[in-house]
Formats: C-alpha cells, structure tokens, sequence
C-alpha cells in the first residue's frame, strides 16, 4: 500500500463505519485514479479541496444522506424538525411585532426604534427590526420546499441578534441568559443549514400548516393583552407566563403530545433539544428573582422543561434503530424528509 493510498484511508475515516464498508475501496480507487502515480518519496497528501468534499460528505450521510443507515435518517430527520421548531418560534415573535408595528401606527402609539426620526441611528434601528421578519420568512419558505430562500432569509434574519450579542461579549462581561437566548436564536439556523442539505428533499406542506405561526402570534398578544388588561399588579408571577413563559407552555403540550402518541424518534430527540434550549434560557433567571411566588413559578417552569426533556430523550434514544457497522442498505439518491 503506498504512503497516498493510506492517507486517503485515514481522510476517510472522517465517514460513518457503515458507509465505509460499503464504499471505501470504490472511493479510494477514485481518489487514487485522478491523482495517478506518486511516489512515496514526493510525501504525496489528498489536496484540500478532496478533504472538503469527504468532510461535507460525512455531514451528508450523519444527516440522513444518500447512502445513510437507519439510525443517520433518523437523526437527519431530528436535525430538520429542530429547524422547523425552532423557525417556527421565530416566525411566531416575528408576526407578533409587526402586529405590534401595525398598532403603533393604527393608534399613534410608540415604537420602540432608537434614534430621533430621520437619523442614521433610526434608519439602523428600522433595518435591525426589518431584518428580525426575516425569520417569518424563511420558515414560509422551508415548509413550502424552498430550501434556498429559507436559507437565505434565516441568515439575515440571524445576523442582526448575533452581531448585538457577541460584540458586546467581546467587549465587556455579558450574563450568561444573553448567550443562551443567542443560542436558541442561531441554533434553529444552524439545523436549517446541516439539515437541508443536497441529499434532501424537504416536503411540502400545506398552507394551512405554514401559517399557523400567524394564528399563534395572534392568539398570544391577544393574551398577552388581557392580563394586561386585568392588571394583575398584586401577583407578579402571571407575568412569567407571557412571551416566553407562552412558549415553554406550548412545547410543554407538545411534549406530552409527542409522548402519548409514541412518536417516531426523530421528533422525541428534537423535542428535546429544543426543551433543554428553552431551559438554558429559563434557568439564568432564577438568579435575578427574590424568593416567592415569581421564584417559585420559575423553578416549577425549569422542572417541567428538565422532566419533560429527560423523558422524551430516553423515549427517542430507545426509538433509535440499533447501529450496525456493516454495509447499510442503499436508501436511494434522494430521501424524502419526514
């Protein structure tokens, strides 16, 4: 065996046991066609762009790619729906605020840009918050199938948070619940990215499911709006099921959902990622409130994410088909995302 041929063995090591057996000795005989004869004595090495192409093949058949063993479908397919979810609650804070911009100039009441009108500092303030629909966008765009659009519109609607956040962390001392709501805002996108991949074609879905972030947006200002209303001022802790208390409520009735149905394991592992997510945004929190009844609604909100997180992992690592090292079955060259 040559010093090149080993090198190119060891480059694919990067890819899944499974897939190795199946394709290893096809893969090095290309590699080691198109790069001819070499000597050991030149210390041959795969070039960078063949190291590239067998790292993003490696992410492809991780994620439920051409090729994938059961076990990588159904992470690839946990991967998208932690995508979804998470584009999903975007899109809900998304309509929430341009309903809230639509009242503003229905009533004349305030919005909260920055800046005197007519300045630079405003025109910022306008795109930030512009940019921040984007979201809704791009989850539009992925339930209807366009992978591209969603991928492009969730990016700019990323940007702004992550440029807000990690600046000033690089700068001065930041609390940790501002690095956590950063991760529940990029991880959603982080997924999009991975999980949609050339191997996948994502499902069209219908209109009805595709704008239900507006009816949800809806249902939670108009809430949101009569506690206000009410004026609860003598109790503090009904405040802490607004906003993002009414998501951890909602991913509360999901969870139990997901766990009476025995649902595929592909939607227990993305519940609980994105229990544990909306965990490490709630927990920081405890160190802010006094003792009482705020405190302790915290601390029952943390517990249900924690029990219902813990749950759903072991239901969705149980549902996970058995690991094989031996050659998988082709799943054909495209796979459907369910």
């Amino acid at each position: 065996m040559s010093l090149l041929e080993q090198r190119y063995r060891s480059v694919l090591r990067l890819l899944p046991a499974s897939y190795r057996a199946e394709r290893e000795e096809e893969m090095v005989d290309a590699f080691m066609e198109l790069s001819g004869e070499v000597p050991d004595e030149a210390n041959p090495r795969p070039r960078w762009g063949e190291i590239a192409s067998v790292l993003s093949l490696s992410m492809r058949v991780r994620l439920g790619g051409a090729g994938a063993s059961p076990r990588f479908v159904a992470w690839g397919e946990a991967v998208r729906l932690v995508a979804l979810l998470g584009l999903g609650h975007q899109a809900v804070g998304s309509v929430i605020e341009l309903l809230n911009w639509g009242h503003a100039l229905a009533f004349g009441t305030h919005v909260a840009w920055t800046g005197p009108p007519g300045s630079l500092e405003r025109l910022v303030s306008i795109a930030v918050s512009a940019a921040a629909l984007c979201s809704a966008v791009a989850f539009v765009a992925i339930m209807r199938g366009h992978v591209r659009t969603a991928k492009i519109t969730a990016l700019i609607g990323v940007a702004p948070p992550l440029a807000y956040t990690v600046i000033p962390m690089l700068l001065v001392e930041r609390p940790l619940s501002e690095l956590a709501t950063l991760v529940l805002t990029v991880a959603p996108v982080i997924a999009l990215l991975m999980g949609f991949h050339s191997d996948v074609t994502p499902r069209r879905r219908s209109w009805t499911v595709t704008l239900s972030p507006a009816a949800v947006g809806l249902a939670v200002l108009g809430g949101t709006w009569l506690v206000v209303a009410v004026r609860p001022y003598d109790q503090d802790w009904p405040y802490l099921w607004l906003g993002f208390g009414t998501t951890i409520l909602v991913w509360a009735a999901g969870a139990v959902v997901v766990l009476a149905r025995r649902s595929s394991p592909s939607w227990a592992l993305a519940m609980t990622a994105t229990g544990l997510l909306l965990l490490a945004v709630r927990l920081p929190l405890l160190d802010n409130l006094p003792e009482g009844a705020s405190w302790t609604m915290v601390c029952a909100q943390c517990a249900v994410l924690w029990v219902l997180s813990t749950a759903l992992a072991w239901v969705g690592a149980r549902g996970l088909p058995r690991a094989s090292v031996a050659a998988a079955a082709e799943t054909g060259p495209i796979l459907r995302e369910g």
